[in-house]
């Protein structure tokens, strides 16, 4: 490393911020107490305290992966250092009076220094950066608490985001924006601008660091134009940019949305109610599609007890060069019987036509009864739902859109798009915010068992076990082809009194169309079974299910045992104890193969006292796929917290480690803060 090394120069950095403090600090109390009274009525400091922070992190990683490509293991090694030295104000107070304008700063300044270091096996890198450290949290309120009233602030800030088996990530947000409020009876209105650029580092290397920048512009109007009905209308015009980890393509989009809500309650005690939502959408830049979307919707209150509603709906969609018109008319009633059963009875009717080539139309009903009741054991509760739909397409071959369809990872099973044939090349999967696109590759794998297209994540990726994503697909439907599908849902479950809930569940659907040339014969037959009991105390919990997925992609047999236990808790101590054991037999499917999956979290939390606190946690993960490997993972952090009159620190250490069939990964990370206060030291 070239120049003075960082060990050297902190301490230094530290003694001379020390003896800058002190002097800005002695000059302010020596100021005159007569002049700050004097300018008081003009603008106020109400506080201004003084601190010194001092902030240091190291992180360390070993990558080894393994191929039959290579006849060696390839090795990866990255080493990161960075000290931060900071000098901080936070100040408040008020400009001529408290209802013109008040304001609030955090600003610390101060110098960083960072080294990182990658070495694999041909090569070996190094960097080291020195710079200046500007970070603030500023907000001012002007016309607080008045009819017309705006804030406007600025933000920058680092911070730390813990992935579960994967390094902590550091990210640095930057936000600026304003708000601006009209409070009116008549008219209330909101305006507002938000722009936001979040940088994230400590992937496996500086090549695989992440950038966004988000920026929207908010307008939203309520219009209350009697005691019974109101005019809602938003807008927003937003632009999206990123820049994923892995790859140095980036994305951009940009967006305009208006929608516009109607809503009227009429009749004798105004039970009824008439909604109908205008929404315009445009997009341009990539994966970007328009929206035009309008519908009424009727509701109708007959009685306490029962009611329907009506509701027409018109859509028409541009996406990946197609142009889609949907016509929806639904109707829906409900009825409460006493206060046990409530029945909802459902149909639609639904007609598409895509680039005047396609044309499906598709109707169906449904009917849904949930029982409730209180019995001398405990309570019952039950629920039985049945639903048929039939659906033709009335085209040559050719394709159709999906948006938005929703699924969730649950390992070891991969994510099943539900419909056949789809284009794999226009599968996207976003976060269900729609602001997120994850990379193919990067966070997940697609790929076609047959005529059925599945999507696994990547375990190094971004997605998480557990979360859910949307998917956009393009898919080919067959000439002039028919499918009906039948459903059947049903739940029991007994509460008894003592803890115990014994529950069975079924779901049921067959689903088939004709057979078309050209295309294998979509049948899609589900029987999916889930027998358990749950046993529930205060200070534990368990449950056991054994479950029967019968399926034609992947049936599978399983048997489940989730525990948790509260092994300490009292005001300064607590342990808790969680499992999670699967196991996975897969036969009769396009794979053969048994999958045991075991999760262990142990969480403690020790107050040692009114000033320091210890939290701990232990995860651990062990998974193994007789036909895939073995996979073994953990997760361990400790930290320590304390505030001892004006000073405060934490110290954290983390492992993680991610051993994978095909690498290993092993994550040490050391983060220490420490902070001392100088309160109300501009005031003196």
């Amino acid at each position: 490393m070239n120049g003075v090394p960082i060990t050297r120069v902190t301490p230094l950095l530290v003694s001379a911020v020390c003896v800058l403090a002190g002097t800005i600090t002695m000059a302010i109390a020596e100021e005159d107490k007569a002049k700050h009274q004097e300018t008081r009525g003009l603008l106020t400091l109400d506080y201004g305290d003084i601190y010194l922070e001092l902030e240091s992190q190291l992180a360390y990683t070993d990558i080894q992966s393994r191929s039959q490509r290579f006849p060696f293991k390839r090795k990866q090694t990255n080493r990161e250092w960075r000290f931060e030295e900071k000098f901080g104000l936070t100040l408040g107070g008020t400009l001529i009076d408290a209802k013109f304008l008040t304001y609030r700063a955090d600003l610390n300044f101060g110098l960083a220094q960072d080294h990182f270091q990658e070495s694999t096996n041909f090569d070996h890198q190094s960097e080291t950066d020195r710079g200046y450290l500007l970070e603030y949290d500023a907000r001012v309120n002007i016309f607080p608490g008045s009819a017309f009233s705006g804030s406007i602030y600025g933000l920058r800030r680092d911070n730390r985001i813990n992935r579960r088996f994967q390094p902590t990530l550091t990210e640095r947000r930057t936000s600026f924006g304003t708000s601006w409020v009209y409070a009116h009876d008549i008219i209330p209105m909101e305006l507002t601008y938000d722009f936001t650029r979040t940088d994230r580092r400590g992937n496996r290397n500086r090549r695989d660091d992440e950038e966004f920048t988000d920026s929207t512009l908010h307008y939203n109007l309520d219009w209350n134009l009697d005691e019974h009905r109101i005019l809602k209308l938003s807008y927003d015009h937003s632009e999206n940019q990123q820049r994923f980890q892995g790859t140095n393509l980036r994305f951009e989009t940009t967006r305009d949305l208006l929608i516009v809500d109607d809503e009227i309650a009429f009749g004798q005690q105004f039970q009824h109610t008439l909604r109908t939502r205008f929404r315009w959408q445009e997009e341009s830049g990539d994966f970007a599609r328009d929206i035009f979307e309008i519908g009424p919707q009727l509701t109708l209150s007959h009685s306490d007890n029962f009611q329907t509603s009506y509701k027409y709906q018109f859509n028409r969609e541009r996406y990946a060069g197609l142009d889609v018109e949907t016509q929806r008319v639904d109707f829906q009633a409900v009825h409460q019987a006493y206060s046990n059963l409530t029945t909802t009875f459902d149909a639609f009717s639904l007609y598409e036509d895509v680039e005047n080539d396609i044309n499906t139309t598709q109707y169906g009903a449904s009917i849904d009864w949930q029982y409730n009741r209180n019995n001398r054991f405990g309570q019952l509760r039950a629920n039985l739902a049945l639903a048929y739909d039939t659906e033709k397409v009335d085209s040559d071959e050719g394709r159709r859109l999906v948006l938005d369809e929703s699924a969730t990872f649950r390992d070891p099973i991969p994510i099943t798009l539900g419909n056949r044939n789809v284009d794999l090349a226009s599968v996207v999967v976003t976060d269900t915010g729609n602001r997120r696109i994850y990379l193919a590759g990067v966070d997940y794998i697609v790929f076609r068992q047959g005529n059925v297209t599945r999507i696994s994540r990547v375990r190094t990726g971004i997605i998480a076990d557990g979360d859910t994503v949307w998917v956009d697909y393009l898919f080919r439907t067959p000439a002039n082809g028919k499918l009906d599908t039948v459903r059947v849902d049903f739940s029991i479950e007994q509460k008894f009194a003592n803890g115990f809930t014994p529950y069975y569940r079924l779901s049921y659907r067959n689903q088939e169309d004709e057979v078309s040339f050209g295309f294998a014969r979509r049948a899609d037959r589900t029987n999916h079974h889930r027998l358990g009991v749950r046993y529930e105390k205060k200070k534990y919990s368990w449950d056991v299910e054994y479950e029967i997925f019968d399926d034609t992609i992947e049936p599978y047999d399983a048997f489940h045992v989730n525990g948790l236990y509260h092994m300490l808790q009292s005001s300064a101590r607590t342990i808790d104890l969680s499992t999670r054991i699967s196991r996975l037999l897969f036969e009769g499917g396009f794979d053969n193969r048994n999958v045991t999956l075991v999760d262990v979290q142990l969480d403690h939390h020790l107050r040692m006292s009114d000033t320091v606190s210890i939290v701990e946690r232990l995860s651990y993960r062990y998974e193994r796929d007789s036909s895939r490997g073995i996979t073994q993972a953990w997760d361990v952090s400790a930290g320590i917290d304390f505030e001892i009159g004006q000073l405060s620190g934490e110290l954290v250490l983390e492992y993680d480690r991610l051993g994978l069939p095909e690498s290993e990964e092993d994550d040490y990370g050391v983060f220490f803060r420490v902070r001392r206060e100088f309160p109300d030291a501009l005031l003196r």
